[in-house]
């Protein structure tokens, strides 16, 4: 079935706006502005306007990822205060989230949005862990 027929098949009726696509609580101040046979798209209506498109998707590797992108108005490029918001409405604290640097042959992108990717068979993560303990001022501290 193609995507534009389960699209077609689901009712707006049929759509749980309070949750985000990956199940958590919907974001306070933003409205699901498009349905996707794999995802949501959410405006922040507070505030400066931010957009959020999250995904699901069972990549190469078998498991299945959250796909999370987050875009400005006039081509603006999102903050690191923007990109951790998202994170943390829709990735979540508990789950380990990556921004990916591709090769440039890799390379796609509109615009300006910032991605997080994040493997939902694994919300731990699939990296491993880089922590380590570092002394600051004559304290030591758990670092990455």
């Amino acid at each position: 079935m193609s995507e534009e027929v389960a699209l077609k098949m689901v009712t707006t009726s049929e759509w749980d706006d309070s949750k985000t696509w990956s199940g958590l609580p919907a974001p306070d101040y933003s409205l699901v502005i498009e349905r996707r046979a794999d995802g949501l798209m959410w405006l922040r209506t507070r505030g400066e306007p931010i957009s959020v498109i999250e995904d699901i998707t069972t990549k190469a590797d078998g498991r299945r990822w959250l796909h999370v992108s987050v875009a400005k108005r006039k081509n603006k490029m999102p903050t690191y205060d923007d990109l951790q918001t998202a994170r943390k409405l829709f990735v979540g604290e508990y789950r380990e989230a990556y921004m990916v640097f591709p090769t440039a042959e890799r390379y796609v992108n509109i615009g300006n949005p910032l991605h997080l990717f994040c493997c939902l068979d694994q919300p731990l993560g699939v990296l491993p862990h880089f922590e380590g303990v570092v002394v600051l001022n004559g304290e030591a501290r758990l670092s990455v």
